[in-house]
This record gives structure tokens, C-alpha cells and sequence, in this order.
């Protein structure tokens, strides 16, 4: 098989607008000899079918991928798109690895993640490779992440574990909510992590550290597999002079409270992980005793629309209810804190307590 190939891992589920957008985008890749590998996580048909009426209307010829070995003069053609359905909602990480897997059985040189809410522009996955090509010591690399709706403002520029770990922290020394580009922000810079949602790795050391957790259902999944990824600090990096666009939390949806219990879930699985005995000590404790603080200030908005988060997040975790427990039960996670926001008061949070079970 050729090693000449990137292979492009696009995962979508129950979309087709968004994904669509995103696979337009990469048909669009200049002087680039790249393979398309769309993933399906077990979305509803209605979805699916969507997809594949624009690929056809656009004569994007379908592979669906089998146990078949493939022939070498397959690859690296743009009008040509292996699509692979998992069985069922993997989610992020895990819903990618039989992506990652085609790509290492068939021998292509690098894998790319593109999140199935981001747009590329043409040139961006060329010059990342090039950057690879002229530095083998990067194992992984990603670019400057910027908001479609606000295309001046960055929403990702890098990875900062740190003391970030112990505190539950996003894992950046800037806000999530974003900041203004700046001339500042350019060239490249390495970073503890690259990005999932848009990242390109060695497809051989994919082979050797293996892929993504199965223990991750939703977030965190991309520091941890980036911290197998890196063989030294000058493993992986970020390219700020690249960039791509993100419908930021487009592939999870729109229910923040279900994101905030993920997000102190994994946050504490990570700790699991990667962190030392006193990232452990240190940070299991804090989160404790966070919740157990929480409790005297629950007449507060903030701390009350996110106590239920933080309650059933450390419980879970260490009833080690994550990864597999999160794909079996999304419709009743999801239904669960469907109906909190941050305007939830203290009356509503013991009426549910009361009522509701998760």
C-alpha cells in the first residue's frame, strides 16, 4: 500500500448540514493527495441519506468499508469517499477509531481528525503536512482554531495541562469563551496536547500507542490520547499561522447542562489517566470538597444550575459509571438535565432531586 496519502476522519451524527459544509470544505483542499474516510456514529437515516444525495448530485463515488482489502489505486483520489457505520453512538474518541484503524490497516501516512463542524480552508491540511514533512520530530500537529461566527476571534490555540489538572480546569491559560486574534498569536509553538477536533497525527505512531480511550464518551479524550501521542516536548505543536473555522459545540448539541456533567466527569477520568499520585490526591479531593462548599452557597444561581453537574459527575466517576455507562444511557442523560439552565434555582434542584433519579 502507498504511504504517499493522508487519511481524513470526518464523524458525524444526526447531521447533515453542518457535515455537509465540512466535506465541501475538504473536497476543496488544494495540491493535496488525501483520502476521505466518513464515519457514521449510528446516526438516524434520514441524516445519512442527506449526505449521500449531496456526494452524489456532487459525483462523490461512496465506498462503503467492509472487511474487504482494498486496492492501493483507490486512495488519494478526491472524488471518492469510504464511509464506515458504527453499530452504535461511540461518541467522541471511540467513534473515531475505526477511522483511525482503516487508516493504519491501509498503510497511509498520516490521519487527519476533522470534527464534522468545522470548515477548511484549502490550503490549511497541505501546509500542516508540510510542516510534518520537514520536522520528524512532530507525532502531531494542529492549527489555530477560530469561531465561524466570529472568524476574527480564537476559540483554540493550544494545550496547557498543569496545575489545570488538579483544578478540573480546561486545559488552556485563556478562556474557552474566546479572545480577539492578534499578530501576537502566530509561528509555531508546541503545546501539551493537539486538538480532537481538528489534528493530524502519524498514522505509525497511532499504531504503536494505540487509539482513542474507550473509557472517554464526551471530552478530555483528546489530552489524553495526546498524551500517549508525544514522545518528547518537541512531539507535538500547533501551527498558529493555520487556520479553521468551528461551530463551536456543534456536534453535542445544545444542552449546556449535560455538557458541564461531562466536563466534570472527564475532567476527573483524565486525572485518572495521566496525573501523577498527587494530581490524584490533590485533585480528587478538591472536587469534593468544591460540592461539598457548593452546598452553603446553593442559594446562588451560578452554584445552584450546576450543583445536580457536579453531584452526579463525582458519583459516577467513582462508581466508574463513564465511557460505557454514558453510550448506554445518552436519551436518559440527556433527558435528565435537559430542563436545567443558568437561571435554575434552588427550589427547582430539590423538586428534581425529589422526582427525577439519573
Amino acid at each position: 500500500m502507498t504511504k504517499k496519502t493522508i487519511g481524513i476522519v470526518v464523524l458525524f451524527w444526526n447531521d447533515f448540514e453542518k457535515t455537509i459544509e465540512c466535506i465541501n470544505s475538504i473536497y476543496k483542499q488544494k495540491n493535496l493527495n488525501y483520502t476521505l474516510i466518513l464515519v457514521d456514529n449510528n446516526s438516524q437515516k434520514k441524516y445519512s441519506n442527506e449526505i449521500f444525495k449531496w456526494l452524489k448530485i456532487n459525483k462523490k463515488k461512496i465506498i462503503v468499508v467492509n472487511k474487504k482489502t482494498y486496492e492501493e489505486n483507490k486512495f488519494g483520489f478526491s472524488n471518492i469517499c469510504f464511509y464506515i457505520k458504527n453499530k452504535f453512538n461511540y461518541g467522541c474518541g471511540l467513534g473515531h477509531n475505526p477511522g483511525y484503524q482503516f487508516c493504519i490497516d491501509n498503510n497511509l501516512k498520516y490521519v487527519a481528525r476533522i470534527d464534522n463542524d468545522m470548515i477548511v480552508p484549502n490550503k490549511t491540511l497541505k501546509n500542516l503536512i508540510n510542516r510534518l514533512e520537514k520536522n520528524k520530530l512532530i507525532n502531531g500537529i494542529s492549527p489555530k482554531i477560530m469561531f465561524v461566527k466570529k472568524p476574527n476571534f480564537i476559540w483554540w490555540r493550544g494545550s496547557e495541562v498543569g496545575n489545570n489538572l488538579k483544578f478540573q480546569k480546561n486545559c488552556a491559560s485563556y478562556s474557552a469563551t474566546g479572545h480577539l486574534d492578534d499578530k501576537k498569536f502566530s509561528g509555531m509553538i508546541k503545546t501539551d496536547a493537539i486538538s480532537g477536533c481538528a489534528s493530524i497525527m502519524k498514522t505509525e505512531r497511532l499504531r504503536k500507542i494505540g487509539l482513542s480511550d474507550p473509557d472517554f464518551f464526551y471530552g478530555e479524550e483528546d489530552i489524553e490520547l495526546s498524551y500517549r501521542l508525544a514522545e518528547s516536548k518537541e512531539s507535538l505543536w500547533v501551527d498558529l499561522d493555520e487556520k479553521i473555522y468551528h461551530h463551536v459545540s456543534g456536534t453535542v448539541g445544545k444542552n449546556w447542562a449535560k455538557n458541564v456533567y461531562y466536563n466534570y466527569k472527564y475532567r476527573l477520568v483524565l486525572i485518572k489517566k495521566i496525573g501523577n499520585i498527587f494530581d490524584k490526591i490533590f485533585g480528587y479531593s478538591f472536587a469534593i470538597l468544591k460540592l461539598f462548599f457548593s452546598i452553603f452557597i446553593i442559594f446562588n444561581k451560578h452554584h445552584s444550575s450546576r450543583f445536580l453537574q457536579r453531584y452526579y459527575a463525582i458519583c459516577h466517576f467513582f462508581q466508574k459509571k463513564y465511557g460505557t455507562y454514558d453510550r448506554e444511557n445518552y436519551s436518559k442523560i440527556d433527558k435528565f438535565f435537559g430542563d436545567i439552565n443558568k437561571k435554575t434555582n434552588l427550589s427547582y434542584i430539590f423538586k428534581k432531586i425529589n422526582n427525577d433519579k439519573l
